[in-house]
Order: structure tokens, then C-alpha cells, then sequence
């Protein structure tokens, strides 16, 4: 079977495997610190549907490889770490100097203190196979843009529901999945550069959540549109800097991984 059809199967059985939790999310309330719905636990089909989908041999492999912190290449963990809490000062910044008025950074350590290993543990267990499996798999085929806009859109598809659940409109649903879209490709990007590490990807993937909910006030005030908008430029500036810095390098392909596109 052709790989990128492979992946499509995969989601299929992810959405399966989904619809209990989106069921009781449609019934129940919040059982969270933080403003999700109890269908936010689906973050475990991502591994089920792996485990279902090839073998516990398969899913134990790619967790072994998800643990591992791998030195060097220590740049991607730079942006692993920082991408997602600059971007969202700055939409910050952007969104104050529009008029909008924003409550103050209000976080305690308490917060801190339950976020952190929260979303890490989410992360890990949709990384496994949105990157363990998904990415690492289609690129074998495919480029770095065409997988992370094909499981960029798989993986805001994922989550409307839950979405819907939490009370979003139509609007700020469409600009929160054309942000995961962005961060997917730019995760992928990191993933293929620096080595494949899958550790790195479960690191930006949990600080996407926790940067979300650091927001004021615990992410209500957050605003795709807005982070969408300043994340393009961040991209956008990105690829300046690449080129700028190796004008040479740049044009030949070398500061980006084999098949680019």
C-alpha cells in the first residue's frame, strides 16, 4: 500500500478509536485545572491506534526511541523550547497594540506544577504516532511541506470536535487549525533537520499547550488569528535568516533536509 494512503488508514482508525471520548466530552463537563473537555483524553489514540495498527512491538519501539534525549544538534532543542513562548509574546504585544485589552501574565508555580507534566504526558502520547509513525513514515516518501500540511490538517481535523465542545465559533476554529497546520510543518522541519528526534517534537508539542494556557487568562483570551498572523512572519523570518546567513548553502539545499518539498 502506498505510504501516504497507509497514513490516511491511520488517522481513520485514530477517529475510531476517538469517538468515545468525543461522546463523553459531548455529555460531561470539564475535568481539568485547565479549560478542556473530557474528550481531550483522546490524546491516547494516537498510540492505541499504533498498537492496533502494526504491533505492541511497534508501539514500544518508537516510545523507547521518544525517551531517548539525544545530545548535539542542540539547536533544535532551542527551538523546541522557544518557538512556541516567543510566538505567543509577541501575539501578545500584537494583540495589546490593536486595542485589545489583555489581563497581565498571571501564572503561579501551582500552575506550573500541574501544566507541565500534563502536557508532556499528552505530548508524548500523540507524538508517538503523529511523528513516531505519521511523519517519519511519509517522509520516507514525501517532503518536509507536503507532510506537514497532510498531518497538519489530519491533526486539526482531529480536534474539532473537542473544539466545538469548548465552545469556539466557526472562526476561531478555522484560524486554530490553519495554526496547526503552520506549527506541523515547522515541527516536521525540526524533526528532519536535527537528526529525527522524536524527543525534540514531544518538547515543542508541550510547550504549544503550555505557552496556550500561560496566556491570559489560562489561554481564554488567546486568539488564533492573531497567532497565526505572527507566526507566518516568524516562518517567513526564518527562511530570511537561512538564506541570509549561507546565501550558498541555502540555493544548493543544504540547510534544509533532503526533500524539502
Amino acid at each position: 500500500m502506498r505510504e501516504p494512503f497507509k497514513i490516511y488508514n491511520y488517522f481513520l482508525m485514530i477517529c475510531y478509536l476517538s469517538i468515545p471520548f468525543y461522546v463523553i466530552g459531548f455529555w460531561g463537563s470539564a475535568l481539568f485545572p485547565v479549560d478542556l473537555p473530557i474528550s481531550a483524553l483522546m490524546v491516547v489514540c494516537p498510540a492505541l491506534a499504533l498498537w492496533g495498527y502494526h504491533s505492541y512491538s511497534k508501539l514500544k519501539e518508537i516510545i523507547l526511541k521518544s525517551l531517548a534525549f539525544k545530545t548535539g544538534k542542540m539547536a533544535g532543542y532551542v527551538l523546541a523550547f522557544l518557538t512556541m513562548p516567543i510566538a505567543l509574546t509577541f501575539t501578545f504585544l500584537v494583540m495589546s497594540y490593536v486595542g485589545i485589552e489583555l489581563p497581565p501574565f498571571q501564572v503561579s508555580l501551582w500552575d506550573i506544577m500541574i501544566l507541565v507534566p500534563l502536557f508532556f504526558v499528552g505530548s508524548f502520547l500523540e507524538e508517538i504516532g503523529w511523528t513516531g509513525y505519521a511523519t517519519k513514515s511519509l517522509l520516507r516518501k514525501k517532503g518536509v511541506l507536503y507532510t506537514g500540511v497532510s498531518i497538519g490538517v489530519l491533526w486539526g481535523v482531529w480536534h474539532i470536535i473537542p473544539y466545538l465542545q469548548m465552545g469556539k465559533d466557526p472562526s476561531w476554529i478555522f484560524w486554530q487549525c490553519f495554526g496547526s497546520v503552520l506549527k506541523r510543518i515547522v515541527m516536521v522541519w525540526i524533526y528532519a533537520k536535527y537528526g529525527r528526534n522524536l524527543f525534540m517534537i514531544v518538547v515543542f508539542h508541550a510547550f504549544i499547550n503550555i505557552s496556550v494556557f500561560v496566556f491570559p487568562s489560562m489561554g481564554s483570551h488567546y486568539n488564533p488569528y492573531y497567532f497565526s498572523l505572527v507566526f507566518l512572519v516568524m516562518m517567513g523570518l526564518g527562511l530570511i535568516y537561512v538564506y541570509l546567513s549561507n546565501r550558498k548553502r541555502f540555493i544548493q539545499g543544504k540547510d534544509f533536509p533532503k526533500k524539502t518539498f
